[in-house]
């Protein structure tokens, strides 16, 4: 990709990295062979209607390119449809929802 996705890594709209994201277990999964091994992901936990989002990760060779973001936002848009309230105890899902809004999604003090 290009443009100000690539360059700032993390917009709200959804790009080409947010279609290949699978929901596995209490995870969202990004990978991509070319660029790394391991996955990147966003682990979360759920108790009653809550989930908190608790950790995101990314592999070195994967920064940059908005995959985070992506990753986030898929976080979002899962709790908005399952009617979620979401706790950010992941500082970078803290910032994304500061920058970006919380796609529709109520935000658990």
């Amino acid at each position: 990709s290009s443009g100000i996705n690539a360059e700032y890594g993390e917009m709200a709209e959804a790009t080409e990295v947010d279609e290949t994201i699978k929901h596995e277990d209490s995870k969202f999964v990004y990978m991509n062979p070319e660029l790394s091994r391991n996955p990147a992901f966003l682990e979360y936990s759920k108790t009653g209607n809550t989930m908190d989002l608790l950790h995101t990760f990314v592999p070195p060779a994967m920064r940059g390119k908005g995959v985070a973001g992506a990753l986030v936002r898929c976080g979002l848009k899962f709790a908005a449809s399952k009617n979620l309230s979401v706790r950010l105890t992941c500082w970078y899902t803290s910032d994304f929802v500061k920058k970006f809004g919380s796609l529709g999604c109520k935000i658990a003090k």
